[in-house]
């Protein structure tokens, strides 16, 4: 038994995120904004990039607005099919906003200052995105941010909706 607890804690953490072929996990919560909430129950049927972001994460701050362009992008392309949802993992929403307010978009971002969500999808690290399908079954899982990633994530998104 001690065999196998040692072998458990030298796999990598991403051997335990969610991967590719599982259902995404409860995701919802409050909007950033203050405005009410937010989360992949109200997106059922759409191709959502669940992206997880903090305001301590400098490739964080890089990918925000390559997201935005690409969402844009992808909702002319694609109208009404495709969403992000941005999830904030700081432990105080205050430093979210401000985040927000020096790297704006325009798709929801969540609040989970607990990290129960961040929790339900076992991040590997910061930031990380999943792309779920419209039925709930997470179809790519993202770790990190450089640039020209979004050619990678362009292509498995329209993929995704062309699958339609």
């Amino acid at each position: 038994m001690k065999q196998l607890i040692a072998a458990l804690l030298c796999l990598p953490l991403a051997a335990f995120a969610v991967s590719p072929g599982q259902a995404a996990p409860p995701t919802a919560g409050p909007l950033l904004s203050g405005d009410g909430e937010a989360g992949l129950p109200a997106l059922r049927g759409q191709v959502v990039l669940v992206d997880f972001f903090a305001s301590w994460c400098g490739p964080c701050a890089q990918s925000l607005p390559v997201l935005e362009k690409l969402r844009n992008e992808m909702q002319a392309q694609y109208p009404g099919r495709f969403e992000v949802l941005a999830v904030n993992v700081d432990t105080d929403p205050k430093d979210g906003r401000k985040f927000l307010r020096r790297n704006p978009i325009s798709y929801p971002a969540i609040s989970d200052p607990d990290g129960a969500i961040a929790d339900g999808w076992q991040l590997p690290g910061m930031p990380t995105s999943f792309l779920v399908d419209g039925n709930g079954v997470v179809v790519l899982r993202h770790e990190g941010y450089r640039s020209g990633d979004e050619q990678k994530l362009r292509g498995e998104i329209q993929a995704v909706l062309g699958a339609k």
